[in-house]
């Protein structure tokens, strides 16, 4: 990025120290640079250079629904994506990120009796002070998985989130009864009678300072005809999922961040566990990464599964 003096010397649409209307070139073609010397010669300082520079830098980086908030005493600018999209950047700049994976989606019950397992929650990756280079980058968001009413097969994992080569993945598939929990950015909870949990395969970017993943598996299922029951929940961002007790097994608690607003959203919880009759399962709302509900009947005919909540990616930086 660099400004571009016309023959006046001035500079269009910005006002920085004084300087009146004239041009400025997004482009990077090597005779439309002005050097430092060529700025002195029409009298703008490098103070002035630094600033309109600053200027073009935040102005242009396009991309998602755009807001800007205060937090800590710092003016951010966020560039949102509820979907799949593109961000431009016409300059590098240091960014913090935040993405979530879709979450599972859940099964129906067994058709007499029995219990599917909570789904796994999408997996949540945050960045902070990543410099991104100048350029054009893809931004996906993660679909959140479907249920299914089917009382023989489980419901689909959810969709990866992924920016600049970093995924969120996609939450583990609820499972159907007598199936053991899917993996992925947190894993299922295990369906009844005594299945696997589904494992996190969610990254954890060790390697990579300032990025984290964050994923956990689900809860075991418990038995089926005595002592406890129920099927166990699926692994959220913040916590793992619990095992089958005969009642609701909570879903793995989220994690908050407030890069979209500069206040705290809980996104990436995982979908319940429960035992005996539960029809109340349902979609998860669109954008948290939240696992689905699992479904229990102990009357058959209980195919009222859930999809998973879609996921997310936000990209901020300070003005």
């Amino acid at each position: 990025m660099a400004i571009v003096i016309n023959g006046s010397g001035t500079i269009t649409g910005l006002s920085v120290g004084g300087l009146p209307d004239g041009t400025v070139d997004a482009g990077t073609v090597a005779s439309d640079v002005a050097t430092q010397a060529e700025l002195d010669a029409h009298g703008i300082t490098t103070a002035q250079t630094a600033a309109v520079n600053s200027i073009i830098s935040n102005e242009l980086v396009t991309g998602g629904m755009v807001s800007e908030y205060s937090s800590g005493g710092v003016m951010y600018r966020a560039h949102v994506f509820l979907n799949s999209g593109d961000i431009a950047f016409a300059a590098s700049k240091s960014v913090d990120f935040l993405l979530v994976g879709g979450g599972g989606g859940s099964a129906g019950a067994e058709g007499y009796q029995g219990a599917s397992g909570g789904a796994g929650a999408g997996g949540m990756v945050v960045g902070t002070s990543q410099t991104i280079a100048a350029g054009n980058y893809s931004i996906v968001v993660g679909s959140g998985g479907a249920k299914n009413t089917s009382v023989s097969a489980a419901g689909s994992a959810g969709g990866n989130s992924s920016f600049n080569s970093i995924v969120a993945t996609g939450g583990g598939a609820g499972p159907d009864y007598g199936t053991d929990g899917g993996a992925g950015g947190s894993g299922a909870g295990g369906a009844e009678a005594n299945r696997a949990a589904g494992a996190s395969s969610q990254n954890t970017y060790s390697g990579t300072t300032n990025v984290t993943g964050y994923g956990n598996a689900g809860g075991a299922g418990a038995n089926y005809s005595s002592g406890t029951t129920g099927s166990g929940s699926g692994g959220g961002a913040g916590g793992a999922g619990i095992a089958g007790n005969s009642g609701t097994a909570a879903g793995g608690v989220g994690r908050a961040n407030d890069f979209r607003t500069g206040s705290n959203v809980t996104y990436a919880r995982g979908g319940n566990g429960v035992a005996g009759s539960a029809d109340n399962s349902s979609d998860e709302a669109a954008n948290t990464g939240n696992g689905a509900h699992g479904v229990s009947t102990g009357s058959g005919g209980n195919t009222n599964s859930g999809n998973g909540g879609s996921g997310i990616v936000v990209i901020r930086y300070a003005l």
